[in-house]
This record gives structure tokens, sequence and C-alpha cells, in this order.
């Protein structure tokens, strides 16, 4: 998997996650969003566009993610899910943990 963040504002950042979301990769993706709260991060958004598929280590590294910047969904924000991701969001009911756009600029401006 690869992963690349960069700033949109003081506090905000766009993580864009690059392949499976998965056991081998969850830890880098949290390693990542530890990285960016102390950097002073308070707000992220995670571009999902590039991620075929996420299994259950990939959404505790989401919800990981989610504790890190303070368990508020407005915090960690997550963008243009594939179908696989969609549906598993759904079935694990966390599509109501977390605020889920079909864009990363619905994302920001929401």
């Amino acid at each position: 998997m690869e992963i690349t963040y960069n700033s949109l504002g003081t506090d905000v950042y766009l993580v864009k996650l690059n392949g499976a979301l998965n056991a081998r990769t969850a830890e880098n993706a949290k390693k990542t969003f530890r990285e960016l709260a102390d950097k002073g991060a308070k707000r992220v958004i995670v571009d999902l566009s590039g991620v075929p598929f996420i299994d259950s280590s990939g959404l505790a590294a989401l919800v990981s993610g989610l504790k890190t910047f303070g368990g508020d969904a407005d915090n960690l924000r997550l963008a243009a899910p594939q179908s696989q991701a969609k549906l598993l969001f759904e079935l694990t009911m966390f599509d109501r943990v977390f605020k889920i756009f079909d864009s990363v600029a619905d994302a920001q401006n929401s």
C-alpha cells in the first residue's frame, strides 16, 4: 500500500491510500494517523478512491485513526470509497460511526 498526505490548511490533512487496506498494511495507516496527530493535525480526510479492498484489520485501523483524532466523526472523514468498502461499512454499521462522502471535495466542503 502507498500512503501519501498533504496539508489542506493549518490543521487539516488529506491522506490518500492506494492499495488494499488489510492486515499487512493496517499498521502503516495507523502510523500515518499518529504521525499527523504529532504534526498538529486536528482533522483528516481519508481518500479511499484507490482502495479496492478493506478487511477487518483495515477497518480497525480507520477506527484507530478516528480515536487518534478525538473520536469525533467530523475529525476523520472518509471520502470516495469503492463498492467493497461501502458494503463493508454498511454491513458492519460503521457507516453510522464515520462520516462518508462521495468525493474528497464533498468531505472538504461539509
